[in-house]
């Protein structure tokens, strides 16, 4: 299929009796969600790598971020504290994709670095959850919350889960940690980003000058994973 559908799934709301109708794009391609803010300048270096790799009808996620309505630098802060203390747990809101799923494409593959490891896992929580299936997500460098992190890998729908921590770059994240540990390695967090030298979290986030080879790297191992 070649043009967007729409599936219309039901969902009932607590406080009434009558399910809501939601209209749902059925899933095409891959999407890749970056870091807080969604907009570093390793982002479209990074879609360039994964296309040479052969992930193939791929675009950036952009949804999702107070770097919308606040902007800049208090926008990705904003990102970074909802990543830690909010969406690293499941989330029962409709998380819809609204663009970007007009390719024909043969997979639905949700990819996502940091805090966009966390967009990418509710979204697929929330389209397997309404019957569509999610080919593979992935999950780099991510805080989310192991309970939530147990609940997409025994999901039917959602067909394969990957996590790639960079915890042998220093990265004091890594998936399914628990809250203290995370707080606990917000002081290392915040000297690797001011560094801006590509140091543990960051590995993947800054522009340093292997980034190329790393990006490179990084694209192989997820298509290596399955993703088409």
């Amino acid at each position: 299929m070649t043009s967007i559908l729409e599936h219309v799934a039901s969902t009932t709301p607590t406080t009434d009796k009558e399910p809501v109708k939601l209209k749902v794009k059925v899933p095409r391609g891959t999407i890749y969600w970056g870091g807080a803010g969604l907009n570093g300048g390793y982002v479209q270096p990074q879609i360039e790598a994964f296309r040479k790799a052969g992930i193939k009808h791929i675009w950036v996620g952009l949804t999702n971020t107070a770097t919308k309505v606040m902007g800049g630098e208090f926008g990705t802060i904003v990102d970074a504290i909802r990543a830690g203390l909010i969406i690293r747990y499941e989330d029962e809101s409709p998380w819809t994709i609204d663009s970007g799923m007009d390719q024909p494409a043969e997979q639905f593959n949700l990819i996502g670095y940091s805090y966009g490891s966390l967009l990418a896992a509710q979204t697929a929580n929330f389209y397997s959850k309404k019957g569509f299936k999610v080919d593979n997500l992935v999950l780099i460098g991510s805080p989310i919350e192991k309970e939530f992190l147990f609940k997409l890998r025994a999901y039917r729908n959602i067909g394969k889960v990957t996590v790639i921590d960079l915890r042998e770059h220093g990265d004091p994240i890594y998936a399914g940690m628990p809250l203290t540990e995370l707080t606990a390695g917000v002081p290392q967090l915040a000297k690797d980003m001011l560094a801006n030298k590509g140091e543990g979290h960051f590995y993947y986030g800054h522009v340093v000058p292997d980034s190329q080879r790393r990006w490179t790297d990084l694209a192989k191992k997820i298509y290596d994973a399955g993703l088409r």
